[in-house]
Formats: structure tokens, C-alpha cells, sequence
């Protein structure tokens, strides 16, 4: 690196400050010259980002820490499988939203570190169309055992929070116990289709696409997928069997079975079915549902559909832009309107 030099602003001579010096003298005029104003001693600074990292300074009353940064809990947002899931703040300024699960059980930690490996590996793919959906599923910011506060001793995974996600599809089945509108299902499946087709390119299975897992996005045409603590790698086998997954589908989750994308796909067909109040395995649909839309369906929740037509996501995703095309015309904006 090429060497710069110093010099006053007085009488232009050359200036040699000591190491780490905040002014000098100059030797031809006299003038004392600052070097740098933004310049701070070492102890300075470490002892400003101390009081800034600090929550009782920005006026918190209680908070979790985990390794060097600390949680203000929220309320109960969630009772998950395996974890409570809380609203959190950074507890400092400025803060930051986010989700913060705290796992319940330690025989459940290494589904909780999954779902953490799963997620931080999708922010590095390359699959094509990342940049997109790498903001469209759970962003992790911060995972480890909590040093202090109300959940000391347990482990925590800290999401990014996303705005506007907040009722489940089975939220939403109790809303529309009959079902929702038919024309607004194309888009809720579309959604789901177009985040497992990312998934499925950067090499990985969901494992568990369950009404549960399923949020819809308020007053907009958003779905989310979470609860990744099943999802894995294409082909290996999944590492648990969830009893509310085995109970809505019995076919999917086979200790025997490797994870595969028509799983996913299958299962995505049928909390379709869920949200148009059909029963799980979309064995009767609702006699609303217009009869192609209902075939299609069925066919990909069958548990006897063959694995290759249901393993491409997007070409589902397509297949089923086509069809609501003829069923309903041009697309229009259908958000699903939750009572208060």
C-alpha cells in the first residue's frame, strides 16, 4: 500500500505525527493539527460499544442473551412442535423485529440444529432465482444456548422477522370452515409451488408442508413456509416422524421413505384441498370446486400418483396458471380476508 503524506494546511511543510497521534505540532509554523477528529483511543471505543450493547442503557427491563447479543421477548406468537416461538426485539438501539423459538425439550435439539443448517444453507444457494427467495423463506440470524434471562439453559434460533405473516392455513380452515374460494386457491398454490421449486433446486426436501407450516400473508397474495426441522437433503431419509404430520398424512412420512420432491408436492396438493375444505388426502372435494380444479387436486395428493409427475414444482405451478386461465379468466387480486 503506497504511503501518504501528511502534511499542514497552515504552510504546506511536511508533518510526522507518532503512531495513533490525534495532532501534532507542525515545526515550521507552530500550528497544532488535528489528523483525525473521528479518531477514538481503543478503551474509548470498547467502552462505547459496551454501554451501546447494553439493554439496561436503552431502557429494557428484561431480555435473553446469547453470546454477545441480547433478546427482549414478546408475547407467544406460536406453540410449535418441538419450540415456543416468541416475538422478539434487539435489545439495544436501533433494534431489530424478529422471531425467537425456544426449544423445548433437549431430545428435540437436533431437529432444532437442522432446521438451523437447512436455512443457513439456503441463504448461500445459487439455484436460480436466489436472490428472490432467499427473502421469501426464514432468514437465520442467530442460533446458540440462551446465557441469561427467563430461558436460561434452553436453545434458541432467531429469525428474521416478515411483516404481514401471521395466520396459518388451519387458521384459516377455521375461518372458511366450508372453504375458501376457489379462484383464490389458484394463487395460494402457485405460492407454495414456486418456494418448494427453490427449495428443490438448491438440492433440498421441506419434509413437512402442513397446514401448520403454511402462513398466509395478510391483505397481499404471500404464502411462507416454515418449520424446517425436517427438511433435508434430496434423498436422505427423514430424521423424525412428526405425530401431527403422521396423523394428516399417513402416506408421507413412512420411516422407510427418502425424502423426495413429489413429497413435497404431494403434501403441497393437499393443504390445497385443506384450505378448500376437503378432507387431508382430498379423497371427496367440496361440490364448489369447479371439476377440473378438483381432479388436479386429487391427483397429485394420491398417495398412488406416480413419482415422477408430481416431482416438478414449477411445471405444476405452470400447469395450474393455464388451468385457472380457462376456469376463470384473466387473473385477478383475491386476498383472503381473516375476521378479527
Amino acid at each position: 500500500m503506497a504511503e501518504g503524506i501528511i502534511k499542514c494546511p497552515q504552510c504546506n511543510a511536511p508533518l510526522s505525527p507518532s503512531r495513533f497521534a490525534h495532532q501534532v505540532v507542525c515545526s515550521f509554523c507552530g500550528a497544532t493539527v488535528q489528523i483525525d477528529p473521528s479518531l477514538v483511543t481503543a478503551a474509548k471505543f470498547r467502552e462505547a460499544l459496551k454501554l451501546w450493547n447494553s439493554p439496561a442503557h436503552h431502557g429494557y427491563s428484561s431480555w435473553c442473551s446469547i453470546g454477545d447479543s441480547h433478546w427482549a421477548l414478546g408475547r407467544l406468537i406460536a406453540h410449535g412442535e418441538i419450540s415456543d416461538v416468541y416475538m422478539a426485539d434487539r435489545a439495544r438501539w436501533p433494534s431489530e423485529r424478529v422471531l425467537f423459538k425456544v426449544l423445548r425439550g433437549e431430545e428435540d435439539a437436533p431437529l432444532f440444529e437442522q432446521e438451523w443448517r437447512v436455512l443457513s444453507s439456503l441463504q448461500q444457494s445459487s439455484a436460480k432465482g436466489a436472490a428472490t427467495f432467499t427473502t421469501l423463506v426464514p432468514q437465520p440470524v442467530q442460533h446458540g444456548e440462551i446465557l441469561s434471562g427467563k430461558h436460561a439453559g434452553a436453545r434458541a434460533l432467531v429469525l428474521r422477522w416478515a411483516p404481514g405473516f401471521i395466520h396459518t392455513f388451519e387458521a384459516v380452515r377455521r375461518a372458511y370452515p366450508e372453504g375458501i374460494e376457489p379462484r383464490a386457491s389458484i394463487w395460494v398454490w402457485r405460492r407454495i409451488l414456486e418456494v418448494l421449486s427453490f427449495l428443490h433446486r438448491s438440492g433440498i426436501v421441506h419434509g413437512a408442508v402442513l397446514p401448520q407450516h403454511l402462513l398466509i400473508q395478510e391483505h397481499e397474495h404471500g404464502i411462507r413456509l416454515v418449520g424446517y426441522s425436517c427438511a433435508d437433503s434430496i434423498g436422505k431419509r427423514l430424521q423424525a416422524v412428526n405425530t401431527r404430520l403422521e396423523a394428516f398424512y399417513p402416506a408421507a412420512v413412512l420411516k422407510s421413505q427418502r425424502l423426495s420432491p413429489a413429497m413435497d408436492v404431494r403434501m403441497s396438493a393437499r393443504s390445497a384441498a385443506f384450505v378448500l375444505g376437503a378432507d387431508p388426502l382430498a379423497e371427496k372435494m367440496p361440490s364448489g370446486v369447479p371439476g377440473p380444479l378438483a381432479a388436479l387436486v386429487q391427483s397429485v395428493a394420491a398417495d398412488d400418483a406416480g413419482e415422477g409427475s408430481v416431482d416438478d414444482a414449477w411445471a405444476l405451478r405452470e400447469r395450474l396458471g393455464e388451468l385457472a386461465q380457462v376456469l376463470f379468466g384473466a387473473p385477478s387480486f383475491i386476498p383472503l380476508q381473516m375476521p378479527r
